[in-house]
């Protein structure tokens, strides 16, 4: 559904002439998200600073998503707009809720992600605060909430406090959108580091809100782990951003498979394998603590248990890594057909 407020790219002077935000659109895309959908409806009414309407761009859903969202929209304090579609992946369901949108400043936010009560109140402050920019980025961070997730959060997401640019928490003006040439549509993926990579080139203003902050939950298995990175590593090749992921991944790899041919020739090298793959641990174990006093980053470096399954979580990644890239190669690159066609994405990596 296309709205009735059309954006052009002709909007590059908006810049410091651009409305602060007043009214506040929330854009939430959704695909088969009947398990956190209410949840996060539910946190965005509860804002300290409500938004003006949550427009909900489901891509298909063939789950109870829908449902719960009529049911929702029922009773809710704020006005809910459901915008639905065949099928979309998360960039065309950006798009067509941004379009759909009624207000020039726009919030964005994943489905499985729970915001803070005062999460638009910040990211709208910053905005205010910047009089040019025209996206605020905001901050989130993983619910942690047992040894496999806690883990899970030092493997492979930002360390706390470090400043991050993700759809999971942003509000931008529709300008801004316009500007970098909205969404990739063709990607379940990656499509947001493309829409970072065009503001950029855009010169698009921008600024952060590190206390806007929004949590989610990570994956809760090895295999679902997995599985999410497959589909991710697949879309970064197909996104053309394998010098910021793959690339470093295969260096690596390269370094462990040279000594593994080294070992044949003299056997206690085989023992520097499972040393490089600890001390890989060890160093995302450290970065992710730096915030914190030496003695606290040392305990935490020497917590035995959580080392080895962050290393073991690293080799989980990696091997999904080489899979999504070998997807890539055989479906994508080559051209073979696909027997079933994964569905949709959490917000996680972002």
């Amino acid at each position: 559904m296309m709205s009735t407020r059309p954006v052009t790219a002709d909007t590059k002077t908006a810049g410091a002439n651009a409305a602060r935000p007043v009214e506040v659109s929330v854009v939430v895309p959704v695909l088969d998200e009947e398990r956190s959908i209410t949840r996060l409806l539910r946190a965005l009414e509860a804002q300290t600073m409500r938004p003006a309407e949550i427009v909900v761009a489901d891509g298909g859903s063939t789950d109870r998503t829908r449902e719960l969202v009529r049911e929702f929209r029922s009773r809710a304090a704020v006005p809910v707009v459901l915008v639905e579609s065949e099928r979309g992946l998360p960039g065309r369901n950006r798009n067509v809720g941004i379009e759909r949108a009624a207000h020039e400043w726009v919030a964005l936010v994943d489905a499985g992600t729970l915001p803070r009560a005062d999460w638009l109140e910040r990211l709208v402050s910053a905005a205010r605060r910047d009089a040019a920019a025209l996206v605020v980025f905001g901050q989130y961070e993983a619910l942690a909430e047992n040894f496999f997730t806690r883990c899970a959060a030092v493997t492979y997401t930002p360390a706390p406090g470090e400043p991050v640019r993700s759809t999971a928490s942003c509000l931008l003006h529709r300008s801004a959108w316009a500007r970098a040439g909205r969404f990739r549509e063709d990607l379940r993926s990656a499509e947001d580091l493309l829409f970072f990579r065009a503001l950029d080139a855009a010169r698009v203003p921008a600024t952060h809100a590190p206390d806007a902050l929004v949590s989610w939950e990570l994956r809760p298995t090895l295999a679902s782990t997995f599985r999410k990175f497959t589909v991710y590593a697949r879309n970064n090749m197909r996104a053309g951003l394998a010098r910021e992921w793959q690339r470093g991944v295969a260096r690596f790899y390269a370094v462990v498979a040279t000594v593994v041919v080294a070992g044949f020739f003299w056997r206690p090298l085989w023992l520097a394998v499972p040393l490089l793959l600890l001390l890989r641990g060890a160093r995302r174990v450290w970065r992710w603590h730096a915030r914190r006093s030496g003695a606290r980053r040392a305990a935490a470096l020497f917590n035995l248990p959580r080392l080895l399954m962050v290393t073991w979580l690293n080799v989980v990644v990696d091997a999904a890594t080489f899979y999504g890239t070998f997807q890539w190669f055989v479906h994508d690159h080559v051209g073979v057909p696909e027997e079933k066609e994964v569905r949709g994405r959490r917000p996680e990596g972002s």
